[in-house]
């Protein structure tokens, strides 16, 4: 088989794209399977401590990130036939061998595709956002935490992923806020539980994300937001905006996939979508964003990939 063609393309290697990687493999290590995009931009690789997988206490995400890639290229000593192409895919197009997937300056030929490249951020939504990106505002408390000890900090979003960046931050920022646009934060009770007992983390709920507004000169300053109708503003040192937005499948404009009102694709049992040969796993079809459980939507899809490659 030539370099640029392959029998299984994952898009997206993060957890779940990395994990149907694994599983193709066991089943027959003799396929040739193509992981692209880059594993460590991956939404796993930015979450702070993850409790929830059988074995592990707990550990941090780009560490989880760390070991699969590890694993991976443990496995391709096997038999040489997994290969990670570190750029993100443009566009997908149906042809009569399979699929053309085109990255900026390349194309390769795929006999079947899996598709795990999960939920994007939500950018630019704040007002003073865009401006102060990179002087102040950062899109990955786990990234660039470290980087304000002794600081004060804002995070804003809802969910596990706002929960645990807060518990991650507690560890180097003197003070913590969350804002928060839902009347509840909406994370697991362990997580909200170790929020309410940290007396340097403050949450704001049901804040109108139109009223937020980031205030500085040349850096970040404040913020300020209005709750229950009254204005308020906080002193801080940076903002920590982690909002996800609806899957991104623009790269998929020449491929009338099925997609729910919510913006998913759609699949059946066997993750396998309306257009033969193309699967799908994870959070990009609407799957909680639960470790276990996208490591095992991966892995289903990566079994049934190598099923229907059999056929």
């Amino acid at each position: 088989m030539n370099d640029d063609t392959c029998d299984i393309a994952i898009v997206g290697p993060g957890l779940t794209g990395m994990s149907a990687a694994i599983a193709a493999f066991s089943k027959d290590p003799d396929l040739k399977i193509n992981l692209f995009g880059i594993s460590f931009d991956s939404n796993t690789a930015k979450k702070g401590e993850i409790e929830n997988i059988p074995g592990f206490d707990k550990i941090i995400g780009v560490d989880l990130i760390q070991k699969i890639t590890e694993q991976l290229e443990n496995l391709n000593t096997e038999s040489s036939s997994i290969s990670t192409i570190n750029e993100n895919v443009t566009n997908i197009n149906k042809i009569d061998s399979g699929f053309e997937i085109i990255i900026e300056e390349a194309k390769y030929v795929a006999k079947t595709v899996i598709l795990t490249t999960g939920l994007p951020e939500l950018k630019n939504t704040i007002k003073g956002e865009e401006t102060f990106t990179h002087k102040g505002v950062s899109h990955c408390a786990v990234c660039d935490g470290a980087l304000f000890r002794g600081r004060k900090a804002v995070i804003i979003g809802t969910g596990n992923f706002i929960a645990r960046g807060a518990l991650y931050l507690r560890k180097y920022c003197r003070k913590i806020t969350i804002i928060c646009p839902d009347a509840e934060l909406g994370c697991d009770k362990r997580f909200l539980k170790k929020i309410e007992a940290t007396p340097t983390i403050q949450s704001n709920y049901r804040i109108d994300l139109d009223t937020v507004e980031i205030v500085g000169t040349n850096v970040v300053q404040s913020v300020k937001f209005t709750k229950e109708g009254e204005e308020k503003e906080i002193s801080t040192d940076v903002i920590f905006i982690e909002l996800k937005d609806k899957p991104d499948l623009s790269y998929l404009k020449n491929v009338n996939l099925n997609i729910d009102e919510d913006g998913y694709v759609q699949t059946n049992e066997t993750n396998e979508t309306n257009v033969k040969g193309i699967f799908a796993a994870g959070t990009i079809r609407g799957e909680l964003d639960y470790a276990p459980v996208l490591m095992g939507d991966g892995y289903k899809a990566g079994n049934y990939a190598v099923e229907y490659l059999k056929k």
